[in-house]
């Protein structure tokens, strides 16, 4: 569908939704995980705030498209950064970027996928974020036959005052398993100094880098391999344990004979590095595709939130409406995730949660964290691409849970999708809004902002994927469509079509 422009609504709550199926400091976390000092709408410093990436106070928005073609070839991908104001975001305030322009090392060649992975933290300690991309699809020549394997990249382009310029490659490392160096990115401090260390998931092993990253060159690495099952899907890091020292989950699937596929490996971070802690396992056959980490209950301690929202069978071994997608948390504690046993499982059968669990709505296929309310206690945005609206299927929409006391529950729950008044756009089948979502403080008011991405959006005459994106803002009453905004590949310059523009968005 073409977008367009339509007049801005008051604050969207569940109830107006209608029937629609769909250092160690114990306070609350920001969008990332980082400790801030008071549960009050507050602006970010340069402590509490990711992604800022000129230094100018905003956190910004950095869409990428691992589909689109760059100088004939295609899916080379391309990642965009959309700068944050006081104003929220624009596509006039951003910078495109790709392999081999601009000082990003590299060639642009088809099948790339630049930017299939995107994080950020300040690697050179320069006090600006810096931006990593992995490009799962390069590959390296084996040399001799003329072919080619899929290696593998990642990279880093550095953040200053005039926002991202250059870049540095970080070395490709060889990983047993056969799965890309940087099927997974992410950056933390893991020994707990202060200073922000890369990880990177490839194969059946996870890579810590070390303190002392420069332009010059990157740190020195270590390999973890020990607690990792056969097929790693994805990472997160967060301080579980309130040591000041982020740990690292990674999570994934496993041999068919176990009494359960799904499983996730916890390390704990610290001065002597990253150890494997313990294996979480919950009986669920929902396999975790994304996750993201905050802490829900104000208590100090991080928690881990795993969406899985992949149509996998008519039921669970837990929960029958996990064949519709779930999501599940794991509480931090002193000793840990999965100390206690303390989880929970939601859905859209647990009362207070918009919609209903049907087989194709892939509940949870994207979650993110983030206070979007201000009220100290981090929300969970859970992508519901395949939701039917309106009787058109896979329509798509995206579900805000509050934080609380209690943790995660669906009390006061919002739904928004592109019917939801004063959002652009409107709703059509296989649009799938909600494919991929953003939580983070965009306007720098204190709470929150939604992205949220339709892959299957279209937006010239003919296609049927341009893809898109979508900002709504976070206020004291959670997502407002005031001042809502929506972008596509077009209203920057980009000429490409049904590449699914801004299908990856940075966590």
């Amino acid at each position: 569908m073409r977008i367009r422009n339509v007049a801005i609504a008051t604050a969207v709550t569940a109830a107006a939704a209608g029937a629609i199926g769909i250092p160690v400091v114990h306070a609350a976390l920001s969008d990332d995980g980082r400790p801030v000092t008071s549960p009050s709408a507050q602006r970010p410093t340069a402590e509490t705030l990711r992604d800022d990436f000129n230094g100018d106070g905003y956190a910004d928005l950095v869409t990428t498209t691992p589909e689109a073609p760059v100088g004939g070839a295609a899916g080379a991908g391309q990642a965009v950064v959309v700068y944050g104001s006081a104003n929220g975001v624009s596509p006039s305030r951003s910078t495109t970027l790709t392999q081999g322009a601009g000082g990003v090392p590299g060639t642009a060649e088809a099948g790339d996928a630049f930017g299939a992975r995107v994080t950020g933290g300040d690697l050179d300690g320069d006090g600006y974020d810096d931006l990593v991309v992995a490009a799962t699809g390069e590959r390296a020549d084996d040399g001799g036959d003329g072919s080619d394997s899929v290696t593998g990249s990642v990279t880093v382009v550095w953040g200053g005052a005039h926002g991202l310029t250059g870049g540095t490659a970080v070395p490709t490392r060889a990983v047993p398993g056969g799965h890309p160096f940087g099927r997974d990115i992410a950056v933390a401090d893991l020994d707990g100094d202060g200073g922000e260390n890369l990880v990177v998931l490839g194969g059946a092993g996870l890579w810590t880098y070390d303190d002392g990253f420069t332009r010059a060159r990157p740190a020195a690495a270590t390999l973890v391999t020990d607690g990792l099952a056969e097929e790693p899907a994805g990472l997160a890091t967060g301080d579980f344990t309130g040591s000041g020292s982020s740990g690292v989950v990674v999570y994934g699937e496993q041999d068919a004979d176990e009494a359960s596929p799904a499983w996730a490996a916890v390390y704990t971070g610290g001065p002597d590095g990253v150890a494997h802690q313990r294996r979480l396992t919950d009986g669920t056959s929902a396999v975790p595709e994304t996750a993201a980490v905050g802490d829900l209950d104000k208590d100090g301690f991080a928690d881990l939130v795993t969406g899985a929202g992949t149509t996998c069978c008519p039921d669970s071994v837990d929960d029958p409406s996990a064949s519709g997608g779930q999501i599940t948390v794991y509480y931090g504690t002193e000793d840990g995730l999965g100390a206690g046993r303390r989880r929970a499982l939601l859905h859209q059968d647990t009362p207070g949660v918009p919609g209903a669990s049907e087989w194709v709505d892939h509940f949870g296929a994207a979650v993110s964290v983030g206070d979007a309310d201000a009220d100290g206690y981090a929300d969970v945005a859970v992508g519901v691409p395949g939701e039917e609206i309106g009787g058109r299927a896979a329509t798509g929409s995206v579900v805000l849970l509050k934080g609380s006391a209690r943790g995660l529950t669906g009390t006061g729950a919002q739904i928004v999708h592109q019917d939801t008044a004063g959002v652009p756009g409107t709703g059509e089948r296989k649009d799938h809004f909600g494919s991929a979502v953003r939580l983070a403080d965009t306007d720098a008011d204190g709470s929150s902002d939604l992205a949220a991405s339709a892959a299957g959006e279209d937006v010239t005459a003919r296609a049927t994927a341009d893809g898109a994106a979508w900002v709504l803002r976070g206020s004291a009453s959670g997502l407002t469509t005031k001042a809502a905004t929506s972008f596509s590949a077009p209203k920057l310059g980009l000429p490409y079509r049904d590449a699914a523009f801004a299908s990856v968005l940075n966590h």
